[in-house]
């Protein structure tokens, strides 16, 4: 692998396609988590507070107190970050010599892969009892759907990003349901896709691993707020005898860095894509777990 494999430059180019292609693999890090991503460096074992908004209600304008303000609450959370997620290759001198693979597309696709299952089987880790809110279900179709939406309803979420992980054979058994496939609207892109979408106000997606979630082994509906997700950039260690960057996804600004260094001895050009991170529960109320 020589010809693309020779300067940092490259090293960034797919550092960037790995996290691109991080973020689009697994919804969870855009949008299904409370995140809290910076590229300031940081520390092993810093603890990243996060604060959740809780619910309130409106009042009603008054012609002689005018708009009296709602008190509202914020309550912290706390992630460590604990983790530092890596995917390092190493290239010796024959496969440079003997093959021309592009590695922008070859390394960021396995790269992102192997760092998002890391982060998503972490946080699928935590779906326990600690989750207190069930719904029975021998199998997934629209009708548990909008009962998943309904418990979240009672426990009083936010109906924005709400989103299901179901298991590969409930996942199946919900696009296979009469009332999607036969929605004219929705055939199309379910039959030929295979990708449920949105129903019923939650985003429906599937997950190979799901047994990751010991509580949860069948799937459960969450709001983005149920779980939290902390990231920061590494500090840049100091005599490094290589090189050194730190990359950020642009539309969710997670960080990500990137080392490069060549061992004279073993011939091989090495780099590691590396996650500096941290998972919690957030709102236990806002995920339902299918039992």
């Amino acid at each position: 692998m020589p010809n693309t494999f020779t300067n940092v430059s490259n090293g960034r180019a797919v550092a960037q396609r790995a996290l691109t292609i991080l973020i689009d693999r697994f919804p969870w890090f855009n949008g299904a988590a409370a995140a809290n991503f910076s590229d300031v460096p940081a520390a092993k074992g810093d603890a990243i507070t996060t604060h959740l908004a809780s619910i309130a209600g409106a009042g009603t304008y008054s012609t002689t107190q005018g708009y009296v303000p709602t008190d509202r609450t914020l309550v912290p959370y706390s992630v460590t970050l604990n983790t530092i997620a890596h995917q390092t290759v190493a290239i010796n001198d024959d496969e440079k010599a003997s093959s021309a693979i592009n590695l922008i597309d070859r390394l960021a696709s396995s790269a992102a892969y192997a760092v998002g299952k890391k982060v998503v089987d972490d946080m699928l880790a935590l779906v326990t009892t600690a989750y207190t809110s069930t719904l029975s279900a021998t199998s997934v179709t629209y009708n548990q759907i909008v009962d998943l939406a309904q418990k979240l309803d009672e426990n009083l979420v936010s109906k924005s990003n709400r989103y299901a992980v179901l298991s590969p054979a409930n996942y199946a058994s919900l696009i296979k349901d009469s009332t999607i496939v036969a929605n004219a609207q929705r055939t199309g892109d379910v039959v030929q896709s295979g990708v449920a979408g949105a129903l019923a106000g939650i985003s429906v997606y599937d997950y190979t691993d799901i047994s990751k979630a010991t509580a949860a082994t069948k799937g459960f509906a969450a709001q983005q707020e149920s779980f939290l997700f902390a990231s920061r950039a590494l500090e840049v260690p100091g005599n490094y005898p290589g090189s050194v960057e730190n990359v950020t996804e642009p539309e969710s600004g997670l960080p990500m860095q990137v080392r490069e260094w060549f061992n004279p001895d073993l011939g091989t050009t090495n780099r590691s894509y590396i996650l500096l991170y941290g998972v919690a529960r957030g709102v236990t109320a806002g995920l339902v777990r299918l039992v």
